[in-house]
């Protein structure tokens, strides 16, 4: 009995040695925490070195980049500076839009930009060839606008308005003071469906009141008549996605009325789309190229003509400084093919294209993607195009001596034909 009572108690002391067993379970605690936070700081490190290191080795991450993270740290502090400094009001999408402008006008191409939803909507209704208005063509005689042509079927020409009256006020609003396009669009701005005018009119002693309504009006870009000696004369304005249209009626009119020789006057039009100035040529162009494009990559896109009503009388453009754009892509087109004879002086020499693409948000970025070139491959960006015969019209010019040159060339050309 007492050898068991001996080794009862001899028990604990064979359980001795346990004791560093429970000092190694610590000690690997101790080492998975120190592990733990090796990693966490490790984790940190590289953090770091892709915050901050990347910004100094890698490519496009420096300050002056724009998608770096130090471009990034730069603009989050300017915005807390005016948060916190500014004593104006500060309208955060303002700012915002400011923002979209300015990193496109970085591009230092003034055919690039960037448009907020409302403003891209307005400017895809002019591109269209749309206007919200009520139809009359003004100019500015001292604090009044003097109505120079009322549009046929318009909310104006329903209401009574006359080619000649004057308009005083709008809606209550005199115009002293008011350059042309303010006072323009104190007509269109309007937030209401109608405008009220006052008008002077020759033969009335007392003003005359109108109460117009505004209506998405047709813009005529496009419009003919005859001239003497059957000579019909076709202005274009611009080239909307209703200017081939509008031409088509003219052109056929003038056809109708006998027309023999024909001049189409490009002065002063900036250009606009490439598809309405091919679709208007192909009334006119033989079977061919019309015009090509090329991107940065090479990427050729060509527009072409089946030639199906190719022109048979004598015909003249009329061209002058600020004929541009799509504008100048019909005149190379005509003086490539030599179906005409450009008259007046060197054009704009606007030869890039360019392409609109919508955000998530409903708003645009307008960018240069490509050159065009003429059917004999004629580059005329910053050159223009040369007319056939020059001549310019002075400030001073108590006549149109371009359109009466064009006349003398166009009648040469039918004697010629002859």
């Amino acid at each position: 009995m007492e050898e068991l009572k001996n080794e009862e108690t001899e028990k604990p002391e064979a359980a001795e040695p346990a004791k560093p067993k429970k000092r190694r379970k610590k000690n690997r605690k101790n080492e998975m925490r120190k592990s733990y936070f090796a990693g966490m700081i490790s984790m940190l490190a590289l953090v770091l070195l892709v915050l901050v290191g990347t910004t100094f080795f890698w490519p496009g991450s420096s300050a002056d980049h724009p998608g770096g993270f130090w471009a990034w740290r730069k603009t989050a502090a300017i915005k807390t500076m005016i948060g916190q400094l500014y004593a104006g009001d500060v309208d955060d999408a303002e700012l915002a839009d400011a923002m979209y402008k300015g990193l496109i006008s970085g591009l230092g191409d003034k055919y690039s930009t960037y448009y907020t939803k409302e403003e891209y909507e307005a400017i895809k209704t002019a591109q269209e060839g749309y206007y919200q208005g009520i139809g009359v063509t003004v100019t500015m005689d001292g604090d009044k606008l003097q109505v120079t042509g009322v549009q046929d079927g318009t909310p104006a020409a329903e209401a009574g308005i006359e080619t000649d009256d004057r308009i005083v006020q709008i809606d209550g609003q005199t115009l002293e003071g008011l350059s042309l396009n303010e006072a323009v669009a104190l007509l269109k701005g309007s937030e209401n469906d109608t405008v009220t005018l006052l008008l002077e009119r020759d033969g009335e002693t007392d003003p005359i009141e109108k109460e117009v309504t505004k209506e998405k009006i047709e813009t005529i870009t496009a419009d003919g008549k005859m001239l003497n000696d059957k000579i019909g004369y076709l202005a274009v304005s611009e080239f909307t996605g209703l200017t081939a249209d509008q031409f088509q009626k003219a052109y056929q009119s003038l056809q109708e009325e006998g027309m023999e020789r024909l001049i189409i006057d490009l002065r002063g039009n900036p250009g606009g789309l490439v598809t309405s100035v091919c679709d208007t040529l192909r009334q006119i162009l033989p079977k061919g190229l019309i015009v090509y494009t090329e991107d940065k990559n090479g990427k050729r896109e060509e527009y072409t003509c089946d030639g199906d009503t190719p022109i048979s009388i004598p015909l003249v453009v009329l061209v002058n400084e600020n004929t541009a754009s799509a504008a100048e892509i019909f005149t190379g087109a005509v003086k490539d093919y030599g179906i005409g004879t450009i008259v007046g002086t060197t054009t704009f020499g606007k030869g890039i294209v360019q392409n609109t693409f919508q955000l998530s948000d409903g708003s645009v970025v307008k960018l240069t993607i490509a050159h065009y070139y003429t059917p004999l491959g004629n580059d005329i960006h910053k050159v223009g195009i040369t007319p056939d015969v020059e001549v310019e019209l002075p400030e001073n010019a108590q006549s149109d001596v371009q359109l009466e040159k064009a006349l003398e060339v166009v009648k040469g050309l039918e004697t010629a034909k002859n």
